[in-house]
């Protein structure tokens, strides 16, 4: 199996593309540091013989994978580091999240670009703001990344909705796993306390997940209805924080 090694520093953001199995990620041109060489384009694509080459790299989608839980790993640095007044390292690490959430906004089936590349070019503001001294207090940053919590819960619900629907138990089950967690993590950053029948949603949807992902059945109706609750779930705090702003 080819496998290209995607490394993501600070300040550099990725735009990506997954189809096939894999992802391109591609860097910007003049403000990126110094890319490795670049990865041989892959079939079909637009580059033109004798063109400059692009900085891409081809990373195979089981390296993706593991990625999921990843965004969240540099939000939690990154308020660290704010809150000891490293305000660059803050920044960095939000850098890094706004790129992991441009390389789910670049699968080939995401269902919700929109919102992650709007979450995207939030956390790439708050970086920018942080780094700048403008950012006095955590609540822009607890604010932040509970957008892309929820634009990630969102992108992974309609993932596993749309693997549903091809029968495919074991991906179901692992977008609908993380599509609980994210909804749980971006509750936790604005203090949300979820009610009995609310936490229940999000608690069935992990263990259904790992039920999928074990190898259960999609066929009864208890796995459409728990897609769809969470949904809904994801839906009601997504509009609950709107109407807070």
């Amino acid at each position: 199996m080819r496998v290209a090694y995607l490394t993501i520093t600070g300040a550099l953001a990725l735009t990506a593309t997954v189809a096939g199995g894999r992802a391109w990620a591609q860097s910007p041109a003049a403000t990126a540091s110094p890319a490795p060489q670049a990865a041989p384009a892959p079939a079909g694509s637009s580059a033109q013989p004798g063109a400059e080459p692009v900085d891409v790299v081809i990373v195979e989608e089981d390296v993706v994978a593991p990625l999921i839980g990843e965004p969240e790993h540099h939000f939690r640095h990154a308020l660290k580091y704010f809150q000891k007044g490293k305000k660059k390292q803050a920044a960095d690490e939000i850098s890094i999240g706004a790129a992991l959430v441009r390389l789910e906004a670049g699968r080939h089936a995401a269902e919700n670009k929109g919102g992650l590349q709007k979450a995207a070019d939030d956390l790439d503001k708050l970086a920018d703001d942080v780094r700048q001294g403008k950012v006095t207090s955590p609540k822009p940053l607890e604010r932040t990344f509970a957008q892309a919590d929820l634009a990630l819960a969102r992108h992974y619900q309609k993932m596993a909705k749309n693997s549903l629907s091809q029968a495919d138990g074991k991906k179901t089950g692992g977008w609908l796993a993380a599509s609980a967690d994210y909804l749980e993590r971006g509750a936790g950053w604005v203090g949300h306390k979820f009610e009995a029948g609310e936490a229940a949603v999000v608690r069935g949807a992990r263990t259904l997940g790992q039920k999928l992902k074990g190898g259960a059945s999609t066929a009864s109706g208890d796995v459409s209805k728990g897609v769809d609750d969470l949904g809904n779930e994801v839906d009601k705090l997504d509009g609950s924080q709107a109407s807070a702003k």
